[in-house]
């Protein structure tokens, strides 16, 4: 009976740290709940806004509208 008991106490003291680990040994409030849900929310908006935009940048082709009153280049490098 000695042994099972001194077996429990030695468990209990390893697991004594464990169990202070978890949420830095306090309860978590509700301002970090919401800190945490306001977090997670902008997040979401952004990756919907960066998916959004990769949809839209099927922008046309630049044309030079000033390309027909431009001398025409020579080979020279000089214009």
């Amino acid at each position: 009976m000695r042994r099972v008991t001194i077996g429990v106490m030695l468990l209990a003291l390893l697991a004594a740290p464990v169990s202070a680990q978890q949420n830095g040994g306090r309860e978590i409030t509700q301002e970090e709940i919401l800190k945490k849900k306001d977090t997670e929310a902008v997040d979401k908006q952004y990756d919907s806004t960066l998916k959004r935009l990769k949809q839209d940048s099927t922008t046309p082709v630049r044309t030079d509208p000033w390309a027909n009153m431009r001398a025409p280049a020579t080979g020279d490098g000089k214009r």
